[in-house]
């Protein structure tokens, strides 16, 4: 059996500042939208680091602290919230193909000015797996499935048992669910009620590979660790055809 636990960074300082313009101060998002737009060197915020070594905590004393691989997005903040999961004996191996959906150059000639009310509101949007803007070179979750598959795929040829930890980006994780389910596009408000906020773990129970490691049954369970308010769920069946 291959237990896969999926992770997302802490509290990022755009999380901060989008939290902050949801309650009426958009003075650092919008400082953010002009001169901060490499979303790769986001930091995460104190709150963020105090998140991860708390979802570290759960994971430690509910999956276990020994991990056989462990990979990690390139972000910054995804790096961090790795380092602060406090993990022993944990070496990171980074991969592109675990970051998160590009936004798109909002700053592109011919772009209007990317407003702090368009960008709420896109955030209301974006869990929508086919959704995207305009922008150039934007993705949506669906469009990240081809990269998120081939990181699969070459896991899946290398591990088939033992322990898993992957750290990673919400939209990121969207995409690895739709696969690891094997849920189509249309099938994918069956993933709703997770709300994969920041540290929320995914964690799968993987098994029956087939010859060729592209099929497999298991189930999964969600977990919240930094919202104590939002129970572990139970463990549910997931490719189960």
């Amino acid at each position: 059996m291959l237990e896969l636990v999926i992770v997302r960074h802490g509290e990022s300082v755009r999380n901060h500042a989008s939290d902050l313009a949801h309650h009426g101060d958009t003075t650092l998002l919008e400082y953010q939208l002009r001169f901060e737009r490499d979303e790769s060197s986001w930091d995460l915020t104190q709150r963020g680091i105090e998140q991860a070594r708390t979802a570290g905590r759960w994971i430690r004393e509910n999956i276990g602290p020994n991990f056989d691989l462990q990979y990690v997005s390139p972000f910054k903040r995804t790096r961090q919230t790795a380092a602060c999961l406090e993990l022993p004996g944990i070496d990171w191996a980074i991969d592109e193909r675990l970051r998160e959906r590009d936004w798109g150059d909002y700053s592109a000639p011919g772009m209007p000015m990317y407003s702090v009310e368009q960008y709420l509101q896109d955030l209301s949007l974006c869990g929508n797996v086919t959704w995207k803007r305009e922008f150039p070179d934007a993705e949506s979750v669906a469009d990240m499935i081809p990269r998120c598959r081939s990181f699969l795929d070459d896991l899946f040829r290398r591990a088939t048992s033992g322990q898993v930890v992957l750290v990673t980006h919400g939209g990121t994780m969207k995409s690895l669910e739709l696969i690891i389910e094997r849920l189509e596009i249309d099938e994918s408000s069956r993933l709703a009620e997770r709300h994969l906020t920041n540290c929320s773990v995914l964690h799968y129970r993987l098994s029956e590979f087939d010859e060729t490691d592209t099929g497999w049954k298991g189930e999964v369970r969600f977990a919240s660790p930094t919202t104590p308010d939002v129970p572990v769920s139970d463990w549910q069946p997931i490719a189960t055809g």
